[in-house]
């Protein structure tokens, strides 16, 4: 399931359909950015900041089946790039494209750091339903 968890409004039936198609040990991976569109989620899903929202989908998979090995979340972010050392004066003067590569550089690392976060919940089914996680 990617991108839509914001917008069930019955979030439990459909992670009870999910959790019974699954085979047993098989994984269910649910991810969602931070963007949504605001008339269209629910109002917990707005209430909720990004450490919420990952609690809100992992409490979904425990609540509605309970039969799960292991329920993880991750916050998946690429490492900002490192802006590339400028070049001095005096190489500069020797070869000015180095400034042109430089600024190229430089404008390109700076874009990778104002990307979108991506979020992460996974599941493992239980293989045999003895119950790690379960709900009793």
């Amino acid at each position: 399931m990617s991108l839509s968890v914001d917008y069930l409004i019955r979030p439990l039936d459909v992670f009870r359909e999910l959790a019974r198609v699954l085979r047993p040990g098989g994984r269910l991976l649910v991810t969602f950015s931070d963007r949504c569109f605001p008339t269209k989620a629910v109002a917990a899903w707005l209430s909720s900041d990004d450490v919420g929202r990952l609690a809100m989908v992992a409490t979904y998979l425990h609540v509605a089946v309970g039969e799960w090995e292991e329920i993880v979340a991750w916050d998946i972010k690429l490492p900002p790039l490192e802006s590339p050392q400028r070049p001095g004066m005096r190489e500069l003067m020797k070869d000015p494209a180095l400034g042109l590569a430089w600024a190229a550089a430089n404008a390109a690392a700076a874009r990778t750091r104002g990307g979108d976060p991506l979020y992460c919940v996974r599941g493992i089914k239980e293989e045999d339903g003895g119950g790690k996680l379960g709900r009793g």
